[in-house]
Parts: C-alpha cells; sequence; structure tokens
C-alpha cells in the first residue's frame, strides 16, 4: 500500500494514533520540524463527494487561490491551495475544519 504525504517528510504512517494519542499532537511535531513558519503552505485535497464539496472548502479557505485538476476519469478533482500560515496550530485549524466535509480526502 502507497503511503501518502501530506508535505515534504510528513507522512501519515508517521503519525501514531494509537495509545490513544491526539493526531493532531503529532501532526504539529512533525510540521514544526519540517516547516518553516511562517510561511507558505500547500494545502492538499481529493474531492470524491461531488462538485458541491468545493464550495464547503472555499468556505473554510474563502480568499485563497484554489488550483484544481480533474482525474483523467472525472470522478476526482485535486486541489492544492497554497496560503501563508502563522504556525503550526493555524495549519492543524484548517486540517480539522475540512476533516469534517464528507466526500474530501486530506492528503
Amino acid at each position: 500500500m502507497e503511503e501518502k504525504k501530506i508535505n515534504k517528510d510528513i507522512e501519515l504512517t508517521d503519525i501514531p494514533d494509537g495509545d490513544n494519542k491526539d493526531i493532531y499532537v503529532n501532526l504539529k511535531e512533525k510540521l514544526e520540524s519540517v516547516e518553516k513558519f511562517p510561511g507558505v503552505y500547500n494545502f492538499k485535497f481529493i474531492i470524491t463527494g461531488g462538485l458541491d464539496k468545493i464550495q464547503d472548502l472555499r468556505a473554510i479557505l474563502p480568499d485563497d487561490e484554489f488550483i484544481e485538476q480533474a482525474s483523467k476519469t472525472g470522478k476526482y478533482v485535486s486541489i492544492t491551495v497554497k496560503k501563508t500560515m502563522q504556525n503550526a496550530d493555524e495549519v492543524i485549524a484548517v486540517y480539522k475544519k475540512a476533516g469534517n466535509i464528507k466526500g474530501i480526502m486530506i492528503l
């Protein structure tokens, strides 16, 4: 099974969720070790639940440029959003909000 990357060297398999640890605590540690804040962070999403989900995502990131690319079959849309973030907590806040939208995969 191929491992998915969030950004740079952070792999989802590197963020343990066992032992009742908060996955976001581990994500914060990883972000702070590989990202420079403040700085531009590349959010990546896959829309699988219909194009109306893009509007839900835009509600979270309303003033940001969305780079959209449809899959060859048209079943999925890949979205990249570049946003200046002040710290890892801001990144995590976006991921938490996006994680509440059904039909969006976070990479």
